[in-house]
This record gives C-alpha cells, structure tokens and sequence, in this order.
C-alpha cells in the first residue's frame, strides 16, 4: 500500500498572511473601542438638558447683535458689518444651489479638520485621501470632538477671521470698506460650513452615531450658534464683553422659561 505524501509545509508568508495581528498600540485600541452603553445613556440625558438651551442660544444671539447702539445702522436697523456678512451668506447659497461649487473642497476642509482635532489630542493622523465625491483619514483615537470637528469648526472662517485680525493689527478696520468686504467674505465662508454641512446631515453619518446621534445634533446645533454669535461680534457687530454678558443672561432666562413651559402643567 502506498503511502500519501504528506501535505506540502505552509510557507511562512501564508502563515503570517493568515495570522491574528495584533494591535502595536494597545491605548490606541482601547481608544478606537464603541462608548460603553452607560456613557450613551449619560449622554443622552445630557443632550435632554441641553435642548432648552437651543432657543435660548438664538434668543442671546439676537440681542448679542442688536444690541449695540453706537454701530452704524442700515436700512435693515442692523449694524452693518452683520448685513454685509448676511449679503455674503446670501450670495453663497444662491452660487451653492447652482452646484457650482466642487464637492472635492468641502471634502478637503472637512478632513482636514478631522486631522486638525486629531492631532490636537494627540492621535497619529496618516493616508488622509480627498476625492470628488468623498475622502477619508486614519487617526489613532477618537473622541467626540474629533468625530463632531467638521460639523461646528467652520475652517475657512477661522481663516477669514485670522487674516482680517492680521490687517486690523496694521490698519483700523472698524467702519470702513474694507471691514465690510470681510464682513462679507466671512459670510460667505460661512454660508459654504452651513450649506455643505447641512447637505452632509442629510445623508447617514457615521460620525454622529458614534456618541448618540440625539446627543451629537444637539451639541452641534449649540456649537454652530455659539461660533455665529462669536463671529458676528468678532466682525463689529457689537461689543464681545457686553456680547457674553448679554448672551449668557439670555441664555439662563430662556432655559428657564423653556424648562417651566415643558413640565407638567407649565
């Protein structure tokens, strides 16, 4: 009888193409893990508490614009350097429902500033790829401010308000043609994180489900105002420490009364 030949060896490169890796980083790792289903619990509680905030935060935003009274007014009865940046805002939306602006830009910005805030924790960030219709980006960790990042942090507005900060060290900006032009360019800076962030909401988002989606639209529904009612006051559109004064008063005022209409009875 003869006897069959004995299965050839594996390769070493088979075997190690077929073998468990297992993670270089171990902290890493643990940082990649889901939340834990008692922090999703917390969390949604906390996006409850917050929900009262969200009409406040609007109510504090209109009274932290229009308050000022030494502003120059326009025929709207608003400052100014707030109607230019709503000019701006305007003008993107209509070039923004022409589909002229590339998809591959705000894909750029968007993660970039994933990788922005992942550096800023401290991940590794690597193989960061933009495409016309989406991209990615590796990081090491993750935490809801850097899932949430490219949905409040407005990157090309920060830029326009760095560069007009750089000029206003140089030349007074306040009341002049060209504050307006920045008022403007901000807007529309602004109008392009609005509209390709909200066109980005409507479709499923990995990153908002990763901490709760209830809780992540909350945040970023306060997020996004805070960062308008300080652009706009950044802009000249009122005075910031009489701004915060007024916001935050606002902000209680209407907690509270949103608070007592929600309960029981109110």
């Amino acid at each position: 009888m003869q006897t069959p030949p004995e299965p050839p060896e594996t390769p070493p490169r088979e075997r190690r193409r077929g073998a468990v890796r297992r993670p270089r980083d171990p902290e890493a790792a643990a940082l990649r893990r889901p939340p834990s289903p008692a922090l999703l619990a917390a969390l949604f509680l906390l996006a409850l508490l917050l929900v009262p905030a969200i009409p406040g935060a609007v109510r504090a935003l209109r009274l932290s614009v229009l308050f000022e009274s030494e502003q120059d007014r326009s025929a709207l009865g608003l400052p100014v350097p707030c109607v230019a940046f709503l000019g701006g805002f305007l003008a993107f939306c209509a070039v923004f429902a022409t589909r002229m602006v590339p998809t591959a830009a705000y894909v750029a910005v968007h993660e970039t500033t994933h990788a922005l805030f992942g550096l800023a924790f401290g991940a590794r960030v690597s193989k960061l790829r933009i495409g016309p219709e989406g991209g990615s980006v590796d990081v090491s960790r993750r935490n809801a401010a850097i899932l949430l990042a490219p949905y409040f942090c407005p990157l090309p507005l920060l830029a326009v308000l760095a560069a007009r900060g750089a000029v206003s060290v140089f030349v007074p900006l306040g009341g002049t043609v060209a504050g307006t032009v920045f008022s403007a360019v901000a807007g529309a800076a602004w109008g392009f994180h609005f509209c390709f962030t909200v066109n980005a909401l409507l479709q499923y988002q990995t990153d908002l489900d990763a901490y709760g989606f209830f809780f992540s639209t909350v945040l970023l529904a306060l997020l996004n105002l805070a960062v308008l009612g300080v652009t706009l006051t950044l802009l000249g559109a009122g005075d910031f420490s009489r701004a915060v004064r007024t916001a935050t008063s606002s902000l209680a005022e209407t907690y509270l009364w949103t608070v007592d209409r929600l309960r029981p009875g109110g």
